[in-house]
C-alpha cells in the first residue's frame, strides 16, 4: 500500500462504528483511528436530546487534537461523511484530506434518516429491535455476505447505540443538510485547494446524490468494485487499498 505518514480518522455512519479490528487492520501499517462519535460507543451515555451534526463535527475535532498531531487524513462515510464535512468547514487546519465515502450531499441522500427523523422514538426503537432479533438479515439487505465476522460485525454495530442516539443522528442530519449553507459550505471546502476524493460502492453509487460540480472539483472518485454502501464490511482490504490509494493522489 501507499505510505502514509499522517493519521487516517475514520468517521462512522447511522449505526455502528468503524473500530473493528478487521476493519483497521486491512489499514496495515497506517496509523489510523476510528472514534464514536457522541451517542455511541463509550459515548453512549451522552445526552442528545439537542444534538446538531455541528455538535458531533466538534466532538471529531476534539478528538484529532488529542491526537498530538497537526492534520489528519478524514475519512467520513454515509452520516459520517456529513459530519467530516462540517469538520474540513469549521476546523480547516486539522484536515489534511478530506475522503466522503458516499457521505451525504443532500436530503436526497438522508431518505431514510428523513424516515427515522420523523417517527416517535417508540416506533424507531421498534425498528431497531427487529434488525436486533437478526443482525445477519438486516446487513445482508445491504449485500454484505454472511459468515462469522459480518454476522458479529452486524450484532455489534447494532449494539453500538440507543435508539434515541440513532433519531437524534437522523434529526441532526436531516436538519444540516437541508440548509442551502450546509451544500454552499462544502463546495467552497472543493475550491480551496483541500484533496477531496469521493468514494462508493459500485452496486450504490447510483443512488448517491453527488452534485455535478462535486464531481468536477473532486481530486479522485472511484467506485469500488462489487461493493454496495457497506463496502468496508464486503471487502475491507479493497476498501482501505482503495482509500490509500486516493490519498497517495496529489
Amino acid at each position: 500500500m501507499p505510505a502514509i505518514s499522517q493519521p487516517v480518522v475514520l468517521v462512522h455512519g447511522l449505526i455502528g462504528n468503524l473500530s473493528d479490528h478487521h476493519i483497521l487492520a486491512a489499514f496495515d501499517g497506517v496509523d489510523v483511528h476510528a472514534p464514536d462519535l457522541i451517542g455511541y460507543g463509550e459515548y453512549s451515555d451522552k445526552g442528545t436530546d439537542a444534538l446538531t451534526l455541528l455538535d458531533q463535527a466538534n466532538h471529531v475535532a476534539s478528538y484529532i487534537r488529542r491526537l498530538g498531531t497537526q492534520q489528519v487524513h478524514l475519512i467520513g462515510h454515509s452520516v459520517g461523511g456529513a459530519v467530516s464535512a462540517l469538520l474540513c468547514q469549521h476546523h480547516p487546519d486539522l484536515v489534511a484530506s478530506f475522503t466522503s465515502v458516499e457521505g451525504n450531499f443532500t436530503l436526497n441522500d438522508a431518505f431514510w434518516s428523513g424516515q427515522i427523523a420523523s417517527k416517535p422514538l417508540a416506533e424507531v426503537a421498534d425498528i431497531i429491535a427487529g434488525y436486533e432479533a437478526d443482525p445477519s438479515q438486516w446487513i445482508a439487505k445491504a449485500g454484505v455476505p454472511i459468515h462469522d465476522w459480518t454476522a458479529a460485525l452486524a450484532k455489534s454495530w447494532l449494539q453500538n447505540q440507543p435508539a434515541s442516539t440513532i433519531r437524534a443522528q437522523a434529526k441532526a442530519v436531516v436538519e444540516a443538510t437541508g440548509t442551502e449553507t450546509y451544500l454552499a459550505g462544502f463546495r467552497e471546502t472543493m475550491e480551496s485547494g483541500l484533496p477531496v476524493y469521493l468514494i462508493a460502492g459500485s452496486r450504490s453509487s447510483a443512488g448517491w446524490d453527488v452534485p455535478r460540480w462535486a464531481n468536477d472539483l473532486c481530486r479522485m472518485r472511484v467506485n469500488i468494485p462489487d461493493t454496495g454502501h457497506l463496502m468496508m464490511a464486503e471487502n475491507p482490504s479493497l476498501f482501505a487499498s482503495t482509500v490509500l490509494n486516493c490519498l497517495s493522489y496529489r
